[in-house]
């Protein structure tokens, strides 16, 4: 399930071009995600792709602790944007991943705005 969250964050998160194949690669379309209390299906988690690619030129993600059993995988991890404008955001992820027939199905996910301008907070949500 690692190798899985690594390659989804590298192919969809990183990856500076949306790719609905990749996201279809990696999320059941029952897909759902609870971010910081704003609930997305799959169709609006595509969305909220489409739009991080529209605002952000670059992503990266730093895992600091994987942690799994036998359906789910929980991350700490960081993700700095830079957006197209030139700032800077870093957000502070806490997130537990569940999966099923190698594909996720549901993230549970807090998201904290380290550094950045506040109007960023809900970046890891906006559709």
């Amino acid at each position: 399930m690692e190798k899985l969250i690594r390659a989804l964050f590298i192919d969809v998160i990183e990856n500076k071009n949306y790719d609905e194949s990749l996201i279809n690669k990696y999320f059941s379309e029952d897909y759902q995600q609870d971010v910081d209390n704003v609930i997305l299906d799959f169709n609006s988690f595509k969305k909220h792709i489409q739009k991080l690619k529209e605002k952000v030129s670059t992503q990266n993600v730093l895992f600091a602790n994987i942690a799994s059993n036998e359906t789910s995988i929980f991350t700490k991890h960081y993700v700095t944007s830079i957006l197209k404008n030139g700032e800077t955001v870093k957000h502070k992820v806490f997130a537990e991943f569940t999966i099923k027939n190698n594909k996720v199905i549901n993230c549970d996910e807090l998201t904290i705005l380290l550094e950045g301008n506040s109007s960023e907070k809900k970046l890891g949500s906006e559709i």
